[in-house]
């Protein structure tokens, strides 16, 4: 069965997994990589601007939060031009590190709705420490991955380098003598406070996530029960090619994120209407009805004719 269509509200937050091909630790801690993935979200963010409330990658996934800026068809657009461009991005500047071909991704991102604060900080949370809950560190800073961590925690807004290869194609490219180096720019990845967090000072703000970030940090330790972890050695020693020995279990993907039954039940009746409306609009409109009216957040289908 195929995804759901996508249902984009400026006043929500949608909680986004992705992994790459065959689970291969192509997102592995280097910092190349790192500087490709924070490169990639900078110039996103900043062609298509949206909320984005964390930004984590483990070995062979990344996840996020991420909100539109309005209701208005631009900014609702724009969530899904921005995981275009950002895993374009990433994709074109992992391929020509590691010398390879082909998608990074396995699939386009799972995405689910994170219906109260409570569930959406729980969700931050979770993609945050993924990789203590995972084993590969101990604490959260020992990773040298991407992570919102430093951000969050702190309020360091890190610069992230790129090399501007258009800049270079069109001074001339090879043929100018340029070095490529002579087009290199930083762009910022600047993350938005959680809604249930956007009343309390920034220090406060900081304060609770680093403390909530511990007790995880301990839980997983507890749960490891004496076991060690990965560390930073032997993760540096990882091949990226390689990938998991153990059989990957797909989950079945849940209606939303809620802290209550009846936050998920609500959600439920909403989302049943809305589909109603979409897939009434969507079969009109493939019918040939172009003035047919489709549910504000939603995407039209592409128009496919063949040509006489």
């Amino acid at each position: 069965m195929g995804d759901r269509p996508r249902w984009i509200k400026a006043d929500a937050v949608y909680c986004d997994v992705q992994r790459t091909v065959d689970r291969c630790f192509l997102l592995k801690p280097d910092e190349a990589v790192r500087q490709i993935i924070g490169s990639a979200a900078g110039r996103a963010l900043e062609k298509y601007p949206v909320k984005l409330f964390a930004l984590d990658f483990n070995i062979n996934h990344k996840q996020n939060l991420i909100s539109p800026i309005s209701d208005a068809p631009e900014h609702i657009q724009a969530v899904a031009k921005f995981h275009q461009m950002f895993n374009s991005l990433i994709a074109r500047g992992i391929n020509k590190y590691y010398g390879r071909e082909g998608a990074l991704f396995s699939s386009r991102n799972r995405s689910t709705e994170a219906v109260d604060d409570v569930s959406i900080e729980q969700q931050l949370l979770y993609a945050v420490t993924n990789v203590a809950k995972d084993g590969l560190v101990d604490r959260v800073t020992h990773w040298r991955g991407f992570s919102s961590y430093q951000q969050l925690a702190t309020g360091e807004v890190e610069r992230f380098r790129y090399i501007d290869w258009t800049a270079w194609h069109k001074a001339g490219g090879k043929k100018s003598n340029k070095k490529p180096e002579a087009f290199l720019k930083t762009v910022q990845v600047r993350l938005s406070p959680l809604p249930g967090w956007a009343h309390m000072p920034e220090h406060k703000r900081q304060a609770h996530f680093r403390r909530e970030v511990r007790k995880r940090e301990q839980l997983y330790r507890e749960q490891r029960e004496g076991r060690p972890v990965l560390g930073v050695r032997k993760l540096e020693k990882i091949d990226p090619r390689d990938k998991p020995k153990t059989p990957f279990v797909r989950t079945r993907k849940p209606i939303c994120h809620a802290a209550t039954k009846m936050a998920a039940e609500n959600y439920r009746v909403a989302l049943r209407n809305f589909l109603d409306q979409y897939w009434y609009a969507s079969g009109m409109w493939q019918r040939g009805v172009r003035h047919v009216e489709f549910p504000l957040g939603s995407f039209k289908p592409p128009d496919i004719r063949a040509v006489a």
